[in-house]
């Protein structure tokens, strides 16, 4: 009883549980406050705009950003983040699907995410800003998902090594986006736009680091497409592999991948391949959302720059051009 079934499958979770795990599986009682984190982070990109929230639950302690760039002008609207309290100010629920219910509440901001039981969309929403009668907030988001339709979501259920014992993420992208975005006076209508979501649920070891690759919008044809690549983390067996890309209404899974970037200038192009030679991308970005803190017990370097993809994707025979496609990296390092 209370064994995971580690291993990479097509579809979502109901819900991750993670007090039915076995005691091998679970960190003492003591340090399962320090070790159990969970977050989501949604992003959605038109021809236009893209817009990026993220709420993470980490148990003694709560983040969460949001990031609006302007594809047109080439330029950071908005880029904000906020350290809180979990409880009543910020959580994120066991469910990933149907549901889901996240909120982040601060001082001068509010991001909200949400699945409904019987709904067939994820509903985001933000608001930044003073929380003042007629004063024009930053940024106010309404915005939705199509799950029905859409791609199926991949989840991976991993060990984790170290003082970790496991890691249940589940990766969704290539979905249909719509709804509107008001940022620093302007309006984005996101309606034929293109997101995805990242749900990520476990007990994480306390130096955790990865580099991440995450990708949506539309090919040439304007078929949607969706990609997820990642180095350093949920590698542990040869079962378990969160690369994937999202195209035809399919989830078709990726080689192990690698990256390159300029560290001391993470705003310097970056190169992103699988080992298989599926993905051959390179990423210039446009700004930077990063956090780096120093509490001694607590360390956090995190960059994540946003940007555009161009390269090729090649999926049984069959290349695929990608132009200015919009998307994010990132190099995270924790001591959490």
């Amino acid at each position: 009883m209370g064994e995971p079934r580690f291993g990479t499958y097509q579809g979502g979770l109901d819900q991750v549980d993670l007090t039915r795990l076995g005691a091998a599986h679970r960190p003492s009682r003591a340090m399962r406050p320090l070790r159990h984190k969970r977050w989501l982070y949604s992003f959605i990109s038109t021809a236009e705009v893209i817009a990026i929230q993220s709420v993470a639950d980490l148990t003694y302690t709560a983040n969460a950003f949001t990031v609006v760039v302007d594809l047109k002008d080439r330029r950071v609207l908005v880029d904000e983040s906020w350290l809180g309290l979990p409880g009543p100010f910020a959580r994120v629920s066991g469910r990933p699907g149907a549901g889901l219910d996240v909120k982040f509440v601060g001082p001068t901001a509010m991001l909200e995410a949400s699945r409904p039981s019987s709904d067939d969309r994820y509903h985001l929403s933000a608001r930044v800003g003073p929380r003042v009668p007629l004063l024009k907030p930053k940024l106010e988001v309404e915005a939705s998902l199509l799950a029905a339709g859409a791609p199926p979501p991949l989840t991976v259920i991993a060990p984790v090594n170290g003082d970790g014992t496991i890691n249940v993420t589940q990766k969704w992208a290539g979905m249909l986006a719509f709804g509107n975005l008001y940022a620093r006076g302007r309006r984005f209508v996101l309606d034929g736009g293109v997101g995805g979501l990242d749900y990520t649920h476990g007990y994480l070891a306390r130096r955790t680091a990865w580099r991440w690759a995450f990708m949506c919008g539309r090919l040439a044809d304007g078929s949607p497409v969706g990609l997820n690549l990642v180095e350093g983390f949920n590698e542990t067996r040869d079962d378990v592999n969160e690369n994937a890309l999202w195209l035809g209404g399919k989830v078709l899974p990726l080689s192990r991948a690698r990256f390159s970037w300029n560290k001391s200038d993470p705003l310097q192009p970056w190169s992103v391949e699988t080992h298989g030679g599926e993905v051959k991308l390179g990423f210039t970005p446009i700004g930077a959302h990063s956090e780096e803190r120093d509490l001694k017990v607590v360390k956090s370097h995190f960059v994540q720059p946003v940007g555009l993809f161009s390269g090729s994707l090649e999926i049984d025979g069959v290349r695929h051009e990608v132009r200015d496609m919009p998307g994010v990296t990132e190099d995270q390092d924790i001591l959490w």
